[in-house]
This record gives C-alpha cells, structure tokens and sequence, in this order.
C-alpha cells in the first residue's frame, strides 16, 4: 500500500507541474532585447472547425485552448514580460471556404472571442491575413468569398508601416528605423484563377509595390507577410512544391508559390523578411539572391542554420554588394496538434558611428 501511495503522489505532482507548466510556460519565453521598439507575435493556421472534425476537446475546447496560448502572450495578467506591440495571423483562420453564410457568422463570432478584447486592455495591433481555407485558392475564390471576409477582417491586399504609431517626440522618430510591410493575397498570385479580376487586383498591388520599393532605392527593410510560402527545392521544408490543377486548369491547391512569382517577390520586392503559414509543421529558410553583371539573377535556398554555418563560404567579402539575403520564416501551426506554437519577432534600431539607423 505504501508503493501505491507513493507512486500515486508522484503521479500528482507530475500533473500539478505539466498544469503549471500549461498556463506559465510564457515565462520561460522572452525578447532578446528589453527596448525594442517593435515585438510581433506571429500565429498560424488557427483553422477554427465546425462540428465535423472536431471529436475528443470539442468546439469550446479547442477555442479555449486557441484563447489560452493567445492572452499567455497578451494578457496584463500574463507572466510574460514586454508584451507585443503587434500580432499578426497567417491566415487559415478557419477551416474551410465552403461554409454557409450562418456557419461563416458562428466562426467570426467564435474568432472574436478568442482573439477578443472585451475589457480594452491590450495595447497590441492585430492584423490579419487570410488562407486558402478563408476563401480559396484560385479555381474556387470568388468575389463573393473575398468580400465576406474582407467586411470582417480587413483587407487581402494592403501595405502599412511598422512603428504604425506616430512617436511621442522627434528625438525618438530620429532614433528608430520605420519597416515597410506588405500583407499579400497569395492565394491568387498563381494562375490562371476563376475569378481574374481579383488576380489582378493582386498583381496591381504587387506591381505598385515593386515600383514604390524600386523608387525608394530600397532603403526601407520590408517584412513580407504571406500566407503561402515561396517556392524552395524538395527536402528543405517538410511541404515540398506541390501544385494540383482543376479541370479548368485552375490551381485547386498548392504548397509553394511558383518559381516565377517567387523570383519576382525576391528580385522586384528585395524583402528583408518573410513571413508565411500554410505549411503546419513550419521551416526557417535563408534565401541568396546573387545579382549578375547583366543584371540577371540566381536564386539559392538553405536551411537558416546551414546558412549561418556557411554565411562565410556563402557570402564573401568581396561580393557581398551583388547578394540579396532573405530569411523567410514558415511558423509553425498555433492548433493543438502542433503544441499550440507562436513565433516572436522584434525590431530594434541602433545608430552607427556615421549616424545611420540600422
């Protein structure tokens, strides 16, 4: 009796501490830097589901649990220090495009509830991006999906600034770098699309873009934000490139963005980073872009811990004014079957002897 009672104290404090573990685990998270300027939350893929999947947690479980890593991160009564100053989705906020108007309404109301902020006291921007079961890839994306999403989350296709806010004295606008970020409606950057006017609407976006980066000299950093992840070679990330067409000759589904549109985000937008979802399990690449003497290109992808291990073979001296560096960023999955992950971001200017921001 005295075996069972210890081994059943110990099963006890296992949970007692797994429990603690739960809600506090924030705490062992942090920023690298104490005065950043800028600290993002960046979350996956919630796909919030109706009743047809969900079976063992249930709908408010699975909320719920959604809610908890969320105002870990946010909450005043959190354990974590230095809240964000955004957090941004990666689309996926739902399950599937194919739900009816009253399905769609339950699952806004369900999203704002977990992301909510009932009592007014999160200091946080909340910016959203949409995905492919939001509204669809390019055979089934119509304008009708696009603008039911949009009245409620904003929109597909938008361009902003990171500080938003304005600073509260000159000193402290001298002192910090402002970032370009470009949230971007992936879904249809890849054709042909059912619907060609909303692809163009993309294209506009992404052409201006490209035009305002090319007359800006690209002197601002840019954080591309994306719900697709650009095209890598197979073995890099867990998802491979993958396109499947309908019988339209519509993309129907999709795991990287074409090599064309890919060339053209690295070569013509020159992000400083990208952000993207989709693929569940997540990856962390590092893209070298060498730009030629005749003003071609060539694009190379490794993983990001390969690369920082090879920067110096990779990069010399020598060339390093003809090589575009971009980290792209696949965060994992905030859904339970990924361990309810979240990725941190933060921006911090300093000034050179020469006085420049960097």
């Amino acid at each position: 009796m005295r075996v069972l009672s210890i081994f059943f104290r110990s099963l006890t404090l296992t949970a007692l501490g797994a429990s603690l573990y739960i809600y506090y685990y924030t705490a062992f998270c942090g920023w690298k830097w104490k005065d950043s300027e800028t600290r993002i939350l960046f979350l996956a893929d919630p796909q919030i589901e109706g009743d047809a999947k969900i079976e063992r947690e249930g709908i408010r479980g699975n909320d719920i649990y959604i809610r908890h890593v969320y105002t870990s991160f946010v909450s005043p009564y959190s354990l974590f220090t230095h809240k964000p100053t955004h957090t941004i989705i990666l689309g996926d906020l739902f399950s599937s495009q194919w739900t009816n108007d009253k399905e769609f309404k339950k699952r806004v109301e369900r999203y704002k509830w977990i992301f909510g902020d009932p009592r007014g006291e999160y200091t946080h921007e909340l910016i959203n991006l949409t995905g492919n079961h939001d509204i669809g890839y390019g055979s089934d994306m119509s304008r009708y999906r696009v603008d039911r999403w949009e009245r409620e989350f904003g929109k597909t296709n938008f361009g902003g600034w990171i500080p938003s806010s304005s600073l509260s004295t000159s000193e402290d606008s001298a002192k910090i770098m402002r970032h370009r970020i470009a949230v971007i409606n992936s879904m249809n950057i890849d054709g042909p699309a059912s619907d060609e006017d909303l692809r163009l609407e993309t294209w506009s976006f992404l052409d201006s873009l490209a035009e305002e980066r090319e007359q800006n000299e690209y002197d601002i950093p840019l954080i591309l934000l994306s719900h697709i992840p650009i095209y890598k070679e197979e073995g890099l990330c867990i998802d491979g490139p993958m396109t499947i067409f309908d019988h339209n000759d519509c993309i129907k589904e999709q795991n990287h963005l074409s090599k064309n549109a890919s060339k053209f985000i690295l070569t013509k937008l020159k992000p400083k980073f990208i952000f993207a979802g989709h693929d569940h399990e997540g990856c962390d690449i590092t893209h070298v872009v060498r730009i030629h003497d005749d003003d071609n290109h060539s694009l190379e992808a490794y993983r990001t811990s390969d690369f920082e291990m090879r920067k110096d073979e990779l990069i010399g001296q020598d060339d390093s004014e003809n090589i575009l560096v971009v980290r792209e960023v696949t965060v994992r999955s905030v859904m339970g079957g990924f361990e309810g992950n979240a990725g941190l971001f933060e921006i911090k200017s300093t000034i050179t002897e020469d006085g420049n921001k960097v």
